[in-house]
């Protein structure tokens, strides 16, 4: 498994951190949204937050392990 951008997981991610995981149903609609870019995600999180996108990336993921 390996992180895909702009993609439902990222866009959640993205989403349930920036916004709280208060709000997790606002940020699953906002994850099933098709943004054009993982930019015009960021920017529509930062306007509506005002505040920088929390949440994971390509260095900080970490997929578990099946035993």
């Amino acid at each position: 498994m390996k992180w895909v951008e702009n993609s439902f997981f990222d866009h959640l991610d993205k989403f349930a951190n920036s916004l709280g995981y208060d709000n997790f149903g606002i940020a699953l609609s906002l994850a099933m949204v098709p943004w054009e870019s993982t930019n015009e995600r960021d920017r529509f999180i930062l306007a509506i937050t005002d505040d920088e996108v929390q949440g994971g990336g390509p260095s900080t993921f970490k997929p578990g392990t099946v035993e």
